[in-house]
């Protein structure tokens, strides 16, 4: 059996609104020949759902930027809640120049200040509305790649109980333990997985990059990204080609 991770926006799911159908066809034959695919994404679970629901059904999610693990069937196989006091004032400190998303694990809510009016979509006016939920992650969304990368900076610098990630023009922030690849060692452990491999585009996939047996992004990811990864590809497709063809299979 093989294994592959796979980030989600800009990795298999493009412009927020479409996915790429020889990467579809790719996953589904890859998942019918006994081999397990999954997602290991900065979103949301219900931010997976939604586009995914009658295009694929994932073998198992790490949603949140490694805040949360879920199996195939939707439970939830472990999880890591962000400190509520410390995620508010991180929001009180950017609130005036940035967007938020409340991560939690609901399947059909998905919490945010900035909304498009969509029917999933609940608009929130402050953190402290969701003080009586359980939040795996809260990221800052729809800045700049340069001030992402200095809010990332600052939160880590100031704080000891979170960990903030920079994906692009938005930060992640999940609690201290938390990453993509401290979730993909986690999944192993609790999937009796002994071998995967991970594809992803952006700076909050390094820590899957750097744990994966066999790592992947694209021709156009940062060149940091490139370094890290074994293999620089096309598409999803692609990196499951060279999965079939040179990774022996481990039971």
């Amino acid at each position: 059996m093989k294994v592959l991770a796979s980030d989600f926006d800009n990795t298999m799911f493009f412009e927020h609104k479409y996915f790429k159908n020889e990467d579809i066809h790719a996953i589904r034959e890859f998942q019918k020949e006994g081999n397990l695919f999954g997602i290991c994404s900065g979103r949301p679970f219900s931010g997976l759902l939604r586009p995914l629901k009658g295009i694929l059904k994932p073998d198992f999610f790490i949603v949140s930027t490694g805040g949360a693990i879920l199996d195939k069937d939707y439970h939830l196989l472990y999880g890591k809640k962000v400190p509520f006091d410390t995620a508010n004032e991180i929001y009180l400190t950017y609130k005036d120049e940035i967007g938020l998303i409340a991560q939690t694990l609901s399947h059909d809510k998905f919490y945010c200040t900035l909304v498009n009016e969509n029917d999933h979509e609940v608009k929130i006016s402050s953190l402290q509305e969701m003080k009586d939920h359980d939040l795996y992650s809260i990221s800052l969304i729809d800045s700049t790649v340069e001030r992402a990368k200095q809010i990332t900076l600052e939160i880590n610098k100031k704080y000891k109980d979170v960990r903030a990630y920079q994906n692009v023009d938005s930060v992640d922030v999940v609690e201290k333990s938390c990453s993509k690849g401290k979730a993909i060692m986690k999944l192993k452990d609790l999937l009796n997985i002994d071998h995967i491999a991970g594809i992803g585009d952006s700076f909050n996939d390094l820590p899957m990059l750097e744990v994966v047996d066999q790592s992947f992004t694209f021709h156009d990811s940062p060149i940091l990204i490139k370094e890290k990864s074994n293999y620089v590809v096309e598409n999803v497709k692609e990196a499951i080609d060279i999965l079939n063809k040179e990774i022996k299979v481990y039971k």
